[in-house]
């Protein structure tokens, strides 16, 4: 479920007894400085633009490109 504690992205987490959040999917750029806690997550894009939009707001190393062809991303609406 999309969530604006994490800019309107969909949280992920891990699998097993010990279900721990691991990241988000597609949080809004604009969103992420009313939603402090997204900085620490793992951010995944499903373009290099969609990358360069967040890695402007979230730190390094922290956002993974999925680099998904343009008929793909449309449908992750």
């Amino acid at each position: 479920m999309m969530s604006s504690e994490y800019a309107y992205g969909v949280p992920v987490y891990t699998m097993g007894k010990r279900r721990l959040l691991y990241g988000v999917v597609r949080p809004c750029p604009r969103l992420v400085a009313a939603s402090p806690g997204i900085a620490r997550l793992h951010a995944f894009a499903r373009s290099a633009q969609e990358a360069r939009e967040l890695s402007a707001v979230i730190p390094e190393g922290r956002i993974t490109d999925l680099d998904l062809p343009e008929h793909e991303q449309l449908t992750m609406y």
